[in-house]
């Protein structure tokens, strides 16, 4: 749980370490709430403000991290997720705003702030093997005086904002004609990450990118092309048009609805906030289309040869609001149902990544209550609250996972490791009639004694535990572990 050392200044070393603790043990990403004392939020303070430490040099480190991990277990292919989360603070916009400060704001809500990150798991289990990649931005909006009445027009392509003048010519564009990898955009991100992790890990390593509709881009679907040993999963958003064996084109959607299907399956949809957990019955139909670029921008290759995975639900409950539907982009070969099988597995992996920002946020660590106003200090006080967060997170998948073969030195120290020992011999002793089932010293195990000292019984009539449950038991484990690493 403790980092490596990533900045050349010991003090600054030691505070990046203290102030990830402070977060894990407080549960919480606000200073005020996570340090325990006056002397500790002073540094916590003074660490985020100091213009020596970047979110560059802490993602950097995040990727050593994900390397070293990637070379200690001889991981060969690796699943790559990637997502934005919007942060959204109002009041410390409202309150920005009445003093005349500067306000960063998000695309949607301009409320707030944005992270883009990418976090890369082992392509044969799923388990989470850390950060590929991450971004933290804003925007700067216009001054009231600035905003001119188009602005606010429904036509977005009349807008100001979607022009630039063109660096060759002198002549007024419209923007989004010029290719994403060619402009500084949000939407570039999407394409940015994976030519890092490409870059960062060794090109023996098969990557396999999987992303959710909003990563539904044409330049993401030539990538295979251009990456060595990388491939993509993309669920499809945009409609399409796909060239047919006659010559003739027909819309993604509707050709891929016309496919046979080639099995029925039933597959349990998790709960979530909006929605209880479910079973549904699905048809699985899959085969090999070519992809038309867009009409605008116009991208150097005119088309892309993937391969579909589309499931589809069949007899919807009549209380059903929303049915599943998931038209699955990829090239990866679909030969067979076992292979379109395997992609679905990947797709379905990605939901890690969902998961881990809901725990930033609401019950989790409480992102959006962060109250600093230096967009600098935010962002390396959401990176602190990401690493301290992704250790919560990657304990719960231990867990669930079943999986007694990644080892539990993936989250914790050597001395941490003999806390959770100590844990599970408290946990396990001869009366207890439920015991730690898993391999001793894999994450699983160690999860177990976590999600017992956070309150869970071990009791099969009780749920697993929840990602709230790990956090109490990090929490508690932190408290043990900060009062003997100072001699207690």
């Amino acid at each position: 749980m403790k980092s490596h050392s990533i900045f050349n200044d010991q003090r600054l070393d030691k505070e990046y370490d203290s102030l990830v603790s402070e977060m894990v043990t407080g549960g919480s990403a606000v200073i005020n709430r996570s340090c325990t004392n006056a002397s500790a939020r002073k540094s916590a303070y003074r660490f985020i403000n100091n213009p020596k430490v970047t979110l560059s040099a802490i993602a950097s480190d995040m990727i050593k991290q994900l390397m070293s991990n990637i070379q200690t277990l001889n991981i060969k292919e690796i699943l790559v997720a990637q997502d934005t989360m919007e942060v959204v603070r109002e009041n410390i916009v409202k309150r920005l705003g009445k003093g005349g400060r500067e306000v960063l704001e998000c695309a949607r809500t301009n409320k707030g702030m944005r992270s883009h990150s990418a976090i890369v798991m082992d392509g044969l289990r799923g388990m989470p093997l850390g950060f590929g990649y991450l971004h933290i931005w804003g925007r700067t909006p216009k001054p009231l005086s600035e905003v001119k009445e188009e602005d606010y027009k429904e036509d977005r392509k009349r807008q100001p904002s979607y022009y630039i003048k063109d660096p060759d010519t002198g002549k007024t564009r419209y923007k989004y004609n010029i290719p994403i990898m060619e402009r500084d955009s949000e939407s570039s991100r999407w394409i940015d990450a994976p030519n890092a992790i490409r870059k960062a890990i060794d090109e023996s390593v098969h990557i396999i990118m999987v992303q959710d509709r909003e990563g539904d881009m044409y330049p993401v679907l030539t990538l295979s092309s251009e990456l060595t040993n990388f491939d993509i999963v993309v669920r499809a958003a945009k409609k399409r048009k796909v060239k047919l064996p006659g010559g003739d084109t027909k819309g993604l959607f509707e050709y891929t609805e016309s496919v046979t299907a080639a099995a029925t399956r039933e597959i349990t949809i998790s709960g979530g906030p909006r929605k209880r957990k479910r079973k549904a019955t699905v048809e699985i139909k899959y085969g090999e289309v070519t992809v038309l670029r867009p009409h605008s921008p116009v991208y150097p290759q005119k088309s892309v040869d993937l391969y579909f995975v589309r499931v589809q639900e069949v007899n919807k409950p009549k209380n059903q609001s929303e049915d599943i539907d998931w038209l699955l982009l990829t090239t990866l070969q679909v030969a067979d149902l076992a292979s379109a099988e395997k992609v679905i597995g990947y797709y379905r992996r990605r939901w890690f990544i969902e998961d881990f920002h809901r725990l930033l946020k609401k019950k989790g660590f409480g992102i959006e209550d962060i109250q600093v106003e230096s967009p600098h200090a935010f962002e390396i006080n959401l990176a602190v609250c990401i690493k301290s967060a992704y250790e919560t997170a990657l304990l719960k998948k231990g867990f669930d996972s079943n999986d007694d073969t990644s080892p539990a030195t993936l989250v914790f120290t050597p001395l941490e490791m003999k806390i959770v020992d100590n844990l599970n011999k408290e946990f396990n002793t001869e009366k207890k009639i439920y015991k730690n089932p898993f391999k001793k010293g894999s994450l699983a195990w160690a999860a177990w004694a976590v999600a017992c000292e956070g309150g869970w019984s071990a009791m099969p009539s009780q749920p697993k535990p929840g990602l709230i449950t790990f956090k109490r038991g990090i929490d508690r484990i932190q408290t043990i572990y900060q009062y003997l690493s100072k001699g207690g």
